[in-house]
């Protein structure tokens, strides 16, 4: 299974200024001064070799997660991120009006579901979107977003054969080798988390959701439910002193991953839902932070953590 970011920002869009790309190109310079850079391929080394956060972007599109197996497409949220997921889709058989994506919403904030109007493959005749939600009033929601008031092309509007599947608390979701599973989380006005399995490889998709103390009873439903995950997708939206002064904000801190990956036994923890006021170098800082604090909790030295960013492609 191939799993790709498209959108790994929380709250709203956050586009990069001018002024954060003319940072970056100084500091690059900088870097550059003194080097021996007289070739292609040094030059090509000297980039490859800088940080992410100085030659790149996270980006700034809310949050959709692909899994790809095969000829089966199964995406979690529907942020801005979809809009690029839906371009790079129609180059294939959703371009020929020959597909079907599985879309399964953690809940219905904006910044989950803003993308979808954006997202071409569901105007194609002879594609299939299946919408999986355990929000019964999932279908009404995203017809208003769409309502003439504040989007020019209704639902009903698109081509593409729509489904709605209304999902129960727990419920177990077969897509063709694939179970999915849901959990409810901790967020103002409620959110789910999703384990996507296949054998003895899964995916957990578990944004928008604030977490108590890693021992407190509350937490041991969580806890079994990313039990062995290969991959965590996790809310780190806030610092950890944030998230104790957002109490009830409905988000976490990247220490509180890593907490939950150890006694979890997580392979890869992958911090998402970055907070829109943090630049790049703001989400550097943390993901460095954040490092050192697994070392000292003498996480697993097979485990790792990544700070998720647009592009990130990940194999389980």
């Amino acid at each position: 299974m191939l799993v790709r970011f498209w959108g790994v920002r929380g709250s709203i869009s956050t586009p990069m200024t001018s002024d954060e790309i003319k940072k970056k190109i100084l500091w690059v310079i900088k870097q550059a001064l003194g080097q021996d850079l007289g070739s292609d391929r040094q030059l090509e080394e000297f980039v490859d070799d800088l940080p992410k956060h100085m030659v790149g972007t996270y980006g700034g599109n809310t949050p959709c997660v692909e899994l790809e197996s095969g000829d089966t497409t199964i995406v979690f949220d529907a942020g801005s991120g979809i809009r690029g997921l839906g371009i790079r889709l129609m180059e294939g058989r959703f371009g020929k009006g020959a597909g079907t994506c599985h879309l399964f919403l953690s809940h219905t904030h904006w910044d989950h579901i803003q993308g979808l109007p954006f997202f071409l493959p569901a105007y194609v005749p002879g594609n299939k979107v299946v919408i999986y939600s355990p929000d019964p009033d999932i279908r009404q929601s995203l017809s208003a977003q769409q309502d003439p008031r504040y989007f020019p092309v209704p639902l009903e509007a698109m081509e593409a054969d729509i489904d709605f599947v209304l999902l129960s608390e727990g419920k177990k979701t077969l897509i063709d080798d694939i179970e999915v599973s849901n959990i409810k989380l901790n967020h103002p006005g409620g959110a789910f988390g999703y384990r996507a399995q296949k054998g003895d490889a899964a995916l957990v998709y578990a944004t928008d959701i604030e977490v108590a103390n890693i021992d407190s009873p509350e937490m041991k439903k969580y806890i079994n439910f990313f039990s062995g995950a290969k991959i965590l997708v996790f809310d780190s939206q806030y610092t950890l002193v944030e998230a104790f002064e957002k109490e009830d904000w409905g988000h976490s801190s990247s220490l509180k991953g890593v907490d939950i990956m150890t006694e979890a036994g997580v392979d890869t923890l992958v911090l998402f839902h970055h907070e829109p006021t943090y630049d790049d170098r703001t989400l550097w800082d943390i993901f460095q932070r954040t490092s050192k604090y697994a070392k000292l909790q003498g996480v697993n030295s097979a485990s790792r953590v990544i700070m998720a960013y647009e592009g990130l492609e990940l194999t389980i």
